[in-house]
């Protein structure tokens, strides 16, 4: 035999016993504990992308990196391009696709009086959708399927009821463990939509919610929990970091800068005293700023969608002269500019979640009634000592209380942990990764 055939034999023996280790070590007790096995399906809005959504999925993913490493992890959402990108190595095992959104946008199209019951039909037939084949034998193939959190099955997108009757449809051929978390239900969807998000919900191992409006109306149709917003979660082990690395002000809201987080979609309903939407806010934001006394060079201005976060403070102009804009990946790779002493003026709610959790004072803004009324008002009710405005009409004082005091803010992360424990159980050996 010749010098290469040699090495070659002992090439494919060194790759035969690594492969051996490799299967001893997923087949033992510290393999399965360490999710060795397991297919864990998530399904959410991920990429869009919105700061809200990506840290929720990046959260779980990272958590999931630490409990169950040796898990396949496949991520289902809409925008599996741009969620790549943003998700990096959240976890050492993840596959993003978009089978259930392109199912679900599908049937919104073609059956637009009740898509998710085609829905629900596609993913136990795959010769109703032959081009997702492969897709949906992942989804099949699911140990666990989990829809993240977040406010996107209610009125205001009514077919992503078709995301929880495919899971729940699935679930009930395979007895696949199936479960939600955080879910943002109100404004509900109307019948005959309803009917179908309560029975899809009823074959669902866990139900919870993030705010009392959604337990409420869920109240005698499904066993539900409360546990708050799964954002928390990223509070609890935060890494990446999810404020920036700045000095903070030794008193909160005396460190005489303002934060802005304004979005321009969902706004055509907000009001002021001379008209509404994107300019009746950008005129609220601007005497709220002047009564205020805050000079353009002491405001941040945050996106936590780009371009969406832009308009109102492009329509500010010269008033913000000298202001620090922090873009969407500033955001995303460097925190939020939180817990240094400013005050927040927010529409959007997760940066209000953040802030508040930092210390930091503010406004939340209800940009659109009831979707953004129910969400900031949760946090209000959580602990936070913002202010809620649900008009431009009334300019209100600069707010100095603070936001999240400690033990509001460990109760709602433990909250949050405890609900995470129960759908991912961690072995006592691994308890310090919990």
């Amino acid at each position: 035999m010749t010098k290469w055939g040699q090495l070659e034999r002992v090439r494919a023996l060194a790759g035969r016993v690594e492969a051996s280790a490799r299967r001893r070590a997923s087949e033992s007790s510290v393999g399965r504990a360490l999710g060795s096995g397991e297919v864990i399906y998530l399904i959410a809005p991920t990429g869009y992308p919105n700061y809200g959504d990506e840290l929720i999925a990046r959260t779980w993913l990272r958590r999931l990196a630490r409990i169950r490493p040796q898990a396949k992890v496949i991520l289902d959402c809409h925008s599996p391009g741009s969620a790549s990108a943003l998700m990096g190595d959240a976890h050492p095992d993840l596959r993003v696709v978009d089978t259930l959104w392109q199912l679900s946008n599908h049937a919104a199209e073609t059956e637009p009086d009740a898509p998710w019951s085609w829905v629900g039909r596609a993913v136990l037939d795959a010769g109703l959708a032959p081009r997702l084949t492969a897709g949906i034998d992942l989804l099949h193939s699911a140990t666990t399927i989990h829809l993240l959190g977040g406010g996107y099955v209610n009125s205001v997108w009514p077919h992503h009821v078709s995301l929880l009757v495919a899971a729940a449809a699935v679930s009930g051929r395979s007895g696949t463990k199936v479960v939600a978390t955080g879910q943002g239900l109100v404004p509900t969807v109307e019948e005959p939509a309803w009917t179908a998000l309560v029975t899809a919900l009823g074959a669902f191992d866990i139900v919870d919610v993030r705010d009392t409006a959604s337990a409420q109306a869920l109240e005698g149709a499904v066993d539900v929990r409360q546990s708050g917003d799964d954002a928390w979660l990223a509070l609890h082990r935060p890494q990446p970091a999810v404020y920036r690395d700045e000095v903070p002000a030794e008193t909160p809201g005396q460190g005489g800068g303002v934060v802005l987080c304004l979005q321009s979609d969902l706004t055509e309903k907000f009001t002021g005293p001379s008209g509404s939407g994107v300019e009746a806010l950008a005129a609220f934001v601007h005497d709220t700023l002047d009564a205020w006394e805050v000079p353009g060079s002491a405001v941040t201005v945050v996106e936590g969608i780009p371009g969406h976060d832009y308009e109102v403070p492009f329509r500010l102009g010269s008033r913000l002269d000298g202001a620090r804009v922090l873009n969407f990946c500033d955001v995303w790779f460097g925190g939020l500019p939180a817990g240094q002493g400013s005050t927040w003026i927010s529409t959007r709610f997760h940066p209000h979640l953040i802030a508040a959790a930092a210390g930091d004072p503010g406004v939340a803004i209800v940009p659109m009634p009831v979707y953004y009324s129910t969400k900031h008002r949760s946090l209000v009710e959580a602990g936070s000592a913002w202010s809620v405005v649900d008009s431009g009409d009334t300019i209100p004082d600069r707010p100095t209380a603070g936001g999240f005091g400690t033990t509001d803010r460990t109760r709602a992360i433990e909250a949050k942990v405890a609900t995470a424990l129960d759908i991912y159980p961690v072995a006592p050996l691994f308890a310090h990764r919990a």
